[in-house]
């Protein structure tokens, strides 16, 4: 019985005419006092010399003098905290400011294009804020798993959708993306049928996962980590996908023993996933309400951080 780690990649100016010499006077002209109220000539030529040229910062709209808001975001610890100040500010602008600073989309349902915003508060966390700003906010969420002592649970926001009462949030979004260059299929080879059908009994009986009212009961014993994750989105009825090319990574022929029952999604991610695991999740905060969107193995964040300390 082997184990099989297959990778598949799969103006114009105008011209004015020169001014005409005048004739000398033959006779001395008569001195003529200055006039004491200024001509309608100079008064023009003064309001003109006065007012605003075209495009200074007078009359830019979206200048530092025009916008209405302001929003600053901090990090703490992986949590980003938002400040907004805006009296009847665009709605769009505001979204729009929070998405650069985050480096997210952030999308306004139809419903809201349009609204003006005010709004006054200080380092409120990201989904105090968002209920602040939208009748129904929904944010999506990568969860990467955090039962290795070396790494802190991570989740933080992909993408966020600010909406309407009747808006509806998007059936795809980022998380739908693979960024990677192919997938890895694990799995076993087995020498003939008869030794299949005797593996797949006993794996009946050594991987048990059961997913109902949003909790999940786990009984597996020395299960590859690949089957357990296949089994607990099935169940969960959301894709999986082992996004990482990196064969030698810990997660593809992890072997685990857990028992357990009564646990929810991100409880199962923040406690018995290792750091290569990724959970995809969206809450809507209107509701409180929050479900999976997808399972994957990708590459380990300690990997990532390896690479980009490497001096070329």
């Amino acid at each position: 019985m082997l184990l099989a780690i297959i990778l598949l990649f799969a103006g114009v100016a105008q011209g004015a005419t020169p001014p005409q010499e005048k004739p000398k006077p033959t006779t001395p002209p008569a001195s003529v006092d200055a006039p004491t109220t200024p001509t309608a000539s100079s008064q023009s030529e003064k309001a003109q010399s006065q007012a605003p040229k075209p495009g200074t910062l007078a009359d830019k709209p979206g200048t530092a003098k025009a916008k209405s808001w302001r929003v600053t975001i901090k990090d703490d610890f992986g949590v980003p905290f938002v400040t907004v100040r805006a009296k009847k500010s665009s709605a769009s602008e505001i979204s729009a400011e929070i998405g650069r600073l985050l480096k997210i989309p952030v999308s306004l349902g139809n419903s809201l294009k349009q609204e003006l915003v005010t709004a006054d508060f200080k380092d409120l966390p990201i989904e105090a804020a968002l209920k602040q700003l939208a009748p129904r906010p929904v944010v999506d969420y990568i969860i990467t798993g955090g039962n290795d002592s070396s790494q802190a649970v991570r989740k933080r926001p992909l993408a966020i959708y600010l909406l309407g009462p009747d808006d509806k949030a998007p059936q795809q979004g980022p998380w739908t993306e693979n960024k990677a260059t192919g997938q890895l299929m694990v799995g076993m080879v087995y020498e003939s049928e008869e030794e299949e059908k005797v593996a797949l009994e006993k794996r009946k009986e050594e991987l048990k996962v059961t997913y109902a009212n949003n909790l999940f009961t786990v009984s597996v014993y020395k299960q590859f980590l690949t089957d357990v994750l296949q089994e607990v989105a099935a169940q969960a009825h959301i894709p999986f996908a082992i996004l990482t090319t990196n064969g030698a990574q810990k997660e593809i022929d992890q072997v685990v023993t857990w028992s357990f029952s009564g646990v929810n999604f991100e409880e199962l991610t923040n406690t018995w996933f290792p750091n290569g695991v990724r959970l995809y999740w969206r809450t809507d905060l209107a509701s409180d309400v929050s479900k999976p969107l997808r399972l994957t193995i990708e590459g380990r964040e300690e990997d990532a951080q390896a690479v980009q300390n490497v001096t070329p």
